[in-house]
């Protein structure tokens, strides 16, 4: 085999620096890596000495670290340095966009919820919906990262998706212009009968610090007999904010625990304080409550805090970490599963209301010109004023890992 050129010797190297940084012992690898790695350096040696034009050996390097983490799962995702950006800016509630939450599920990249007052709210975007083309590029076998690069741009600028939805014959399309999205993470307002109400839209770095400002004012205006904490369509956010949350209304116990394929269980429990302890509550949920959303509600419905009212949750129960590689790059990487107080995991099933509601949540613009009726909330509000529940109780199942004789080692 010929020499390596200079300019491959660079990404090969790189490429042994990283694994050198990653992994204590390179004698800790197995024969068949080392054997894979050289086929590796074989195959990017002849694409760039004898492709038909000239590459870019950092593009081709790119690339191979996406493939190899697509085929983990859909959250476990290269962050180039454009998407690394991105992925900062997120987590602070500001960025430009239509504002749709995705994720790939059984690899077709699938709508979580549409963000609150978002364009995509506003033109009917809905959870579950399946995302087939985007600005006319069919999406399969397109990874997370490049379908948010491919979906945020510069405010006024158009972008087209192609959707399919369930109970429809054919693919529709829904035209949608960026704007740039700002999160408001708490809203609240008091109902009749002293009942509060608060909406979670998604957890941010002060979700729970906004949330505790909110049940202040709500505290404030009268005497506040009960709440309605409404996760519905909160594709989650800050697994430390949920924790933060929870320890508003749970006094003591797990919280949640996480399980990683080495290591003991991690226990996260309440620090005692929860300043809104008695405080009797009803939470919403449904197929676009996911992440920490269901964190918390699995948390509250496991210490017996409060009855969930709505549909089953989207499922995503797992944890990821985002690790620094630097040259502005980065990788977030699932490395464990998170399960509620009582031991269930939620990944893949979801968290199962108390009393199931069907129907859609209504936008904050249907609600403010009552041009749609809660079901949902209605039934939480009633739950808390008369302790009716006219509702009949899903049938129990238990879950995949309830029936397993060892979970730890999922």
């Amino acid at each position: 085999m010929k020499r390596l050129s200079k300019s491959l010797l660079v990404p090969v190297f790189f490429l042994g620096l990283l694994l050198g940084a990653l992994i204590p012992s390179a004698r800790a690898l197995p024969e068949k890596i080392y054997k894979a790695l050289d086929l590796f350096s074989k195959v990017l040696f002849i694409v760039e000495k004898d492709y038909v034009e000239p590459v870019d050996g950092q593009n081709l390097v790119y690339g191979a670290i996406k493939g190899m983490l697509g085929t983990l799962d859909p959250y476990t995702v290269f962050l180039t340095p454009d998407v690394y950006k991105e992925l900062k800016v997120d987590t602070m509630g500001r960025f430009g966009g239509v504002g749709i939450e995705i994720t790939l599920q059984n690899g077709v990249l699938t709508v979580v919820s549409p963000i609150e007052d978002s364009p995509a709210e506003r033109a009917g975007v809905k959870s579950g919906d399946k995302i087939v083309k985007i600005n006319g590029t069919i999406t399969k076998g397109m990874n997370l990262a490049d379908a948010v690069r491919r979906m945020r741009g510069g405010k006024n600028s158009k972008l087209v998706l192609t959707l399919w939805r369930e109970g429809l014959a054919k693919p529709f399309d829904v035209s949608l212009t960026r704007e740039e999205i700002k999160i408001k993470s708490v809203r609240s307002e008091m109902l009749g009968d002293g009942i509060g109400y608060v909406r979670i839209a998604s957890f941010q770095e002060n979700t729970a610090e906004e949330l505790k400002k909110a049940l202040e004012q709500l505290s404030q205006s009268g005497k506040l007999k009960g709440l309605i904490i409404d996760l519905r369509n909160d594709p989650g956010g800050l697994l430390e904010q949920a924790i933060d949350v929870s320890n508003l209304f749970i006094k003591s116990g797990t919280i949640v625990s996480t399980r990683a394929r080495t290591g003991p269980i991690e226990y996260r429990s309440a620090n005692g304080e929860a300043p809104y302890a008695d405080l009797p509550l009803a939470v919403l949920i449904n197929k676009g409550s996911a992440s920490a959303s269901e964190i918390v509600a699995g948390a509250l419905q496991d210490d017996k805090r409060a009855k969930l009212f709505g549909t089953q949750s989207f499922g995503k129960g797992s944890v990821q970490t985002v690790i620094d590689l630097g040259e502005d790059t980065g990788v977030k990487l699932t490395i464990a599963r998170y399960f509620t107080p009582s031991g269930k995991s939620i990944d893949h099933t979801g968290v199962t209301p108390d009393y199931v509601v069907e129907g859609d949540a209504p936008t904050q613009a249907e609600m403010q010109e009552k041009k749609k009726v809660d079901v949902q909330r209605q039934a939480a509000w009633t739950f808390l004023t008369s302790g009716k529940t006219p509702l009949p109780k899903p049938e129990s199942k238990p879950s995949k890992e309830e029936v397993q004789d060892n979970p730890s080692d999922l």
